[in-house]
């Protein structure tokens, strides 16, 4: 794959993933009230962190593999990639707060409250 699209990929990775658990979530909370039984939601909530925490480790790789340093105001195909893979690398490490939030509810309340 071309370079390009896994530095898109990877940026966009982390707010798909949380937008689809969200939604998720609330798909299953009318069942998870009926039953009392929430498992299904923390696997819901464990899927969408590991898919976002390995997004993140790609951005990693990827700005890693163009150098680490800042993107300069040069412009060209180097500093965006450098801007791709900062932003991959910092915006999944944002939705991996976010998904742990989102999480913490269904930890600590019960399944109706």
């Amino acid at each position: 794959m071309k370079r390009d699209a896994q530095l898109w990929i990877a940026v966009l990775v982390g707010p798909t993933v949380w937008f689809v658990s969200m939604l998720a979530n609330f798909a299953l909370a009318p069942w998870a009230c009926a039953f009392g039984w929430k498992p299904a939601e923390f696997v819901v909530a464990l899927l969408a962190l590991a898919i976002t925490v390995v997004a993140g480790l790609a951005s990693w790789k990827l700005w890693r593999d163009v150098g680490l340093e800042m993107p300069g105001e040069t412009g060209g195909a180097v500093a965006r990639d450098r801007s791709l893979g900062l932003a991959g690398v910092l915006l999944n490490g944002m939705f991996v707060l976010v998904i742990v939030a989102q999480a913490i509810p269904n930890i600590v309340l019960r399944a109706c409250e």
